[in-house]
């Protein structure tokens, strides 16, 4: 097997999700180049620092002045003079970010071939999220192999016309990382008076956000014996929307942090009785870290985390917040959930991937 394979993202939770193929490559001692694009900048280098991954190529394509078309513009710019330069015959990528629609562009028209982790999440409405969910639509329809991680996914592609001998299922990779970091870090999964909160997606900003900052302020009011901590996000709109709600007081037991490492954040879910969010990764990894979530949005492209009766659907609601939360926090039947139930697989997500690939 003598074509080169480059590996593809930008943000920390496409690396999240891609260091475990980066590992499974490792364990083979199979070669590959390893390309970070540049959509995040500090944070995500210090995450790879973490797992001693060193990109073999750094690439700068943001800036403040871009709009998003300047940007996929750069990326394909970039991606295209990189696959040209290096021979790059395979391309992986994972998500739904610019960076992968950029990728899956770029191979398409070199006539590469295209490998798309988490391929098959779909909402109702092609503008939301935006713009991933139009993002992923795209990259679908030229994948040669469409990774999916559930079955829900892999009926999304086949009702899209995917063909089916371009859809692999093999589980989602965040379940092998959850599993390594756990293990080689030594976290326990307990359940303390300490709720996890995080929000930042883009349709919360403005009222719904204020809702939700309401919501948690009234909870911590009714429960003083339970410790709340709502790690905030970088961006400064959602930091002033939050904030704006406790001008008049903050309750003694809630706890405002800056953006945590990958490490910090998985121990805090790990001891946390509940989480309440609207992350899609926080959806994924709450399984395997056997916890409840509320999740902070109106619908779910991972309605295997509802179904599965993981997470609740309690949007930006100030009393269905309350409601979800009564409802778990105080209930052992309810706050703690079956790991074996957990709809993104047992593990080994790397391993079919990587075997795959190398075909």
């Amino acid at each position: 097997m003598n074509d080169k394979i480059a590996i593809i993202y930008g943000t920390r939770p496409e690396f999240l999700k891609v260091f475990p193929i980066i590992n499974e490559f490792r364990k083979r001692n199979q070669k590959i180049c390893i390309v970070n694009t540049g959509q995040h900048d500090s944070l995500l280098t210090e995450m790879e620092q973490s797992f001693d991954v060193q990109p073999d190529y750094q690439l700068s394509v943001q800036s403040l002045a871009f709009t998003n078309s300047n940007l996929i513009a750069k990326l394909i710019d970039e991606i295209s003079n990189l696959v040209h330069q290096e021979n790059i015959q395979k391309i992986i990528a994972q998500g739904d970010t610019f960076t992968v629609l950029a990728s899956s562009m770029v191979a398409f028209l070199e006539q590469r071939k295209f490998y798309h982790i988490e391929a098959g999440l779909r909402t109702s409405d092609i503008k939301l999220p935006f713009p991933e969910e139009f993002n992923r639509r795209v990259v679908s329809l030229t994948a040669d192999v469409n990774f999916s991680p559930t079955e829900l996914a892999k009926q999304n592609l086949l009702k899209e016309n995917i063909s089916e001998n371009n859809i692999s299922l093999v589980g989602n990779s965040i379940v092998d990382m959850i599993q390594y970091v756990t293990k080689k870090e030594n976290i326990a999964v307990e359940y303390k008076d300490f709720v996890f909160i995080t929000a930042h997606r883009r349709e919360n900003i403005g009222q719904p956000l204020r809702n939700i900052a309401q919501a948690v302020k009234e909870l911590a009011e009714e429960n003083p014996e339970a410790q709340f901590e709502w790690a905030l996000h970088p961006n400064p709109n959602t930091r002033k929307i939050i904030m704006e709600a406790f001008e008049n007081g903050t309750p003694k037991n809630i706890n405002f942090t800056e953006p945590l490492s990958y490490l910090d954040a998985i121990r805090k879910m790990a001891k946390s009785k509940l989480i309440i969010s609207d992350s899609g990764g926080i959806q994924e990894e709450a399984p395997s870290l056997q916890k409840r979530v509320l999740i902070l949005r109106e619908e779910t492209e991972r309605p295997e985390v509802i179904s599965c009766n993981c997470g609740i659907l309690v949007g930006t609601d100030i009393q269905k917040i309350k409601s979800g939360f009564n409802f778990i926090y105080n209930n052992p039947e309810e706050y703690i959930f079956k790991s074996e139930n957990n709809p993104f697989g047992d593990g080994n997500s790397a391993e079919k991937i990587v075997k795959k690939v190398l075909e």
